[in-house]
């Protein structure tokens, strides 16, 4: 399950033959944003390769471009808001297949 309005291609999961590994790609349009959350249980890895984005990582909020990598650590809160004019996009990935995410707004 994504965010609305924010299309979301699954690269690689479990139905690709995974066993430990899930890496998706986002892509944000101006004004949207991927609402702050968790993972209790799993870090995940975002690299940022289109836009400008605005990132949300504990308390820090830090304006990321194309390559500028985050590690949101499990249990952290973590988001992105797109507040630029052109769209964002970003890669994401889990050590694992599947994962909970837990709404922190």
């Amino acid at each position: 399950e994504g965010y609305p309005g924010i299309p979301r291609t699954i690269l690689v999961d479990a139905s690709h033959g995974a066993k430990s590994l899930w890496v998706g790609h986002l892509e944000i349009e101006p004004g949207a944003r991927v609402t702050t959350h968790i993972h209790p249980d799993t870090e995940e890895a975002m690299v940022i390769v289109e836009g400008t984005l605005e990132a949300v990582l504990g308390d820090e909020v830090v304006t990321l471009g194309p390559g500028d990598t985050v590690l949101a650590p499990a249990g952290v809160k973590h988001g992105f808001v797109n507040r630029s004019e052109s769209k964002a996009a970003l890669m994401a990935s889990f050590p694992k297949t599947s994962f909970e995410r837990l709404t922190a707004d």
